[in-house]
């Protein structure tokens, strides 16, 4: 490794280079020193070679030097047990006392391409951004950051940094990201993380990048990890931390892929085109199938593809042969192969549309030959312009060696298959819409406090009093601890009323038949009340019983479930969605910060995939969604406004076509000390 790096910064060029070997006087035509005490004064970094058993004693000769910045390559630390983790503990001690940066250990190492400094053992050549658009490479993986590395230099865009941060012993992904993002060299992120250590200095150095136009690709393994802790409630059970991370930094405008593949297209895509419009491009084929299915790909990353403006379909009617479809998608149909110029007619007509946001080429591949004449046809207006766009060329079949590599060159990027290319559109697209609305103002800061509430899972009637002063409606009623008070409170409120077992052991009441509905007189609810003691009895005869909350009867509406919850890591966030006793089943729930802005959540109440159930449907009107976005807003709040709050679950929260929705239940859950996010 210590060779393979030698030959690395040779190549680079760089010059000012020390060796250490304890049993070489020499190495590869240069003099060593036995020891790291032998250097002269004034090092910046040492690259430490050495297996992990000799890795804290060179660290400490690094402090008596007082060397600014070591790399460590070894592994066997954190990622290896106990053993591991407490020498990087020493690691950390020894480089915190001396103010050594760490990168690693555990890494590949670093390349800096602006400045031309390789420290790192694998294949590598110069290749110094020099006003190309640059990606910055951050991961914990080195094996990540290296494949989209030379993904770059195959595709031919430039990276301006490499880094593989490993353990992150003292130095981590956000310690790179705040010293690169305002690099004039970097003109987008493309960062993998296992797990974000510092979740508010992340979105804040997101909201920055962001703000410099410079956009941030994520991939973060943990979707699939099923292995959360019990939750009490609803919230809890379906905002897990990887759903958490998603709804935070894509607020800051963070592009979140799910794969390696889409990790390396939209890193490429969203480099060369970091200003893309918020709107779909217009698509350009020689194929009436791929017409078709380009539809259907676009729907399913939920890109709209524009109508061509009516100057553009007339360039196009005038041109092609009247059999060809001349609307977005555009299909041209073979006849291009007897008439080469249409290719170059219609792509140069769709480049200039004012409603597309870019141009999608894909064509059948022919012959070698003839795929690439249609390549050389329709490239040049392609590249002439500014907008995003991207060449495909259909399936694996046999294709000029060249043409890759032309593709490439003239900075547009080249695929096999249209959904990879309609998916990298989709990401710069949504990365447009998610500037747009990040740019909005967001909730103020506020002054946190205490609730006041029990400590715990708190009571339904509790909950529901402290919604109240919030201004969350709920229905009349009031806690009777006996049938006698019960039926007072009844005819208070008037019939028919619902009767629910009020404990703070019994966080779902209907489990253990702690609900009726419907009671309409007295005797009614006294067999209500009798039936349900017993059977709570029975069931859950520990169980410590506040007494029955008596409330009236709600009127039918649609029925959602709002909530939140305060993420240890990344502080809190909102949860709604479809509700009632469909809400974990169905799923269909968004999730986003708790200090969304109120236009913002209802657009977000819209992109619920029963979201025309909201609407007027059959014979039922439209809820009114800006108060049900209002009553979203309010939970936010809470969770902002009171730090011992850690949960709440309304469910259901039944909306209506006029006024503020009705919360039917309600769970808060509070604890005496609540961890603050990390930082």
């Amino acid at each position: 490794m210590g060779g393979r790096t030698l030959a690395n910064i040779d190549l680079f060029g760089f010059k000012n280079v020390h060796l250490v070997s304890r049993s070489n006087k020499a190495a590869f035509g240069r003099p060593c020193v036995p020891s790291i005490d032998d250097l002269p004064d004034g090092i910046d970094a040492v690259v430490i070679t050495l297996p992990r058993q000799g890795v804290v004693s060179a660290l400490e000769a690094c402090a008596r030097k007082k060397i600014g910045g070591a790399m460590l390559y070894a592994a066997g630390f954190a990622e290896a047990g106990e053993a591991g983790k407490a020498e990087q503990a020493r690691i950390v001690e020894i480089a915190r006392a001396a103010d050594i940066a760490i990168l690693g250990p555990n890494t590949l190492g670093m390349t800096n391409y602006v400045d031309g400094i390789p420290l790192a053992f694998g294949p590598n050549a110069p290749d110094p951004p020099a006003g190309r658009p640059a990606v910055a490479v951050i991961a914990q993986s080195g094996a990540i950051m290296a494949t989209l590395r030379l993904s770059a230099g195959v595709r031919k865009y430039a990276v301006s940094y490499a880094i593989a941060t490993g353990n992150e012993a003292t130095a981590g992904i956000e310690d790179f990201l705040e010293h690169l993002v305002d690099d004039a060299q970097t003109t987008a992120f493309a960062i993998f993380a296992e797990q974000i250590r510092r979740p508010r200095d992340f979105l804040r150095l997101c909201a920055a990048a962001r703000l410099n136009h410079k956009p941030v690709v994520l991939l973060h393994p943990g979707r699939s990890d099923r292995a959360r802790a019990s939750a009490a409630s609803h919230t809890g059970a379906l905002s897990g931390n990887y759903e958490v991370m998603g709804a935070l930094v894509a607020a800051e405008g963070v592009i979140a892929v799910e794969t390696l593949e889409e990790f390396l297209d939209v890193a490429e895509f969203l480099t060369r085109f970091p200003n893309s419009a918020a709107t779909g491009p217009a698509i350009l084929t020689d194929s009436g199938a791929i017409r078709g299915l380009s539809l259907d790909f676009a729907q399913a990353h939920e890109l709209e593809i524009p109508a061509l403006t009516e100057q553009t379909r007339q360039r196009l009617v005038d041109r092609l042969p009247e059999f060809a479809v001349t609307r977005n998608p555009v299909d041209i149909t073979a006849q291009g192969l007897k008439d080469m110029p249409l290719y170059t007619e219609a792509s140069a007509a769709l480049a200039a549309d004012l409603n597309a946001g870019g141009v999608l080429v894909a064509v059948m591949p022919g012959s070698p030959e003839i795929g690439l004449a249609k390549a050389q046809a329709m490239l040049p207006q392609l590249a002439n312009g500014v907008k995003p766009h991207a060449y495909v060329i259909l399936g694996d079949a046999p294709i000029d060696p060249s043409l890759p590599g032309r593709v490439y060159g003239q900075g547009t990027p080249f695929f096999r298959s249209p959904e990879r290319a309609l998916r990298a559109f989709a990401h710069a697209v949504r990365f447009a819409r998610l500037r747009a609305q990040a740019a909005l103002s967001r909730s103020s800061a506020v002054a946190e406090t205490q609730s006041g509430l029990p400590l715990g899972t708190v009571v339904e009637y509790l909950g529901k009093e402290f919604l109240r002063l919030q201004g969350i409606r709920t229905p009349q009623g009031g806690l009777a601890r006996d049938v006698a008070h019960a039926l007072i409170l009844a005819k208070e409120i008037g019939w028919p009323v619902v009767l629910k077992i009020q404990s703070r052991d019994l966080p779902h009441k209907t489990e253990v038949g702690g609900v009726r509905v419907g009671l309409v007189d007295e005797n009614a609810l006294r067999s209500a009340w009798t039936i349900m003691m017993a059977q709570v009895s029975t069931v859950r005869p520990d169980a410590r019983i506040d007494g029955c909350l008596v409330e009236a009867m709600a009127q039918p509406g649609r029925e959602m479930v709002v909530g939140g919850r305060r993420d240890p890591q990344w502080g809190p966030v909102v949860l709604f969605g479809v509700g009632g006793i469909w809400v974990e089943a169905l799923k269909d729930v968004r999730l986003i910060p708790a200090d969304l802005p109120i236009q913002l959540v209802i657009q977000e109440i819209d992109r619920l995939k029963a979201g025309d159930l909201l609407d007027e449907f059959r014979s039922a009107a439209a809820i009114d969604k800006a108060e049900l976005a209002k009553a979203i807003c309010s939970v936010g709040a809470l969770l902002r406004r009171y730090r011992d709050i850690v949960e709440i679950d309304i469910n259901p929260l039944v909306g209506y076509p006029q006024g503020p929705p009705l919360a039917l239940d309600a769970m808060i859950v509070t604890q005496d000390e609540v961890r603050a996010p990390s930082n």
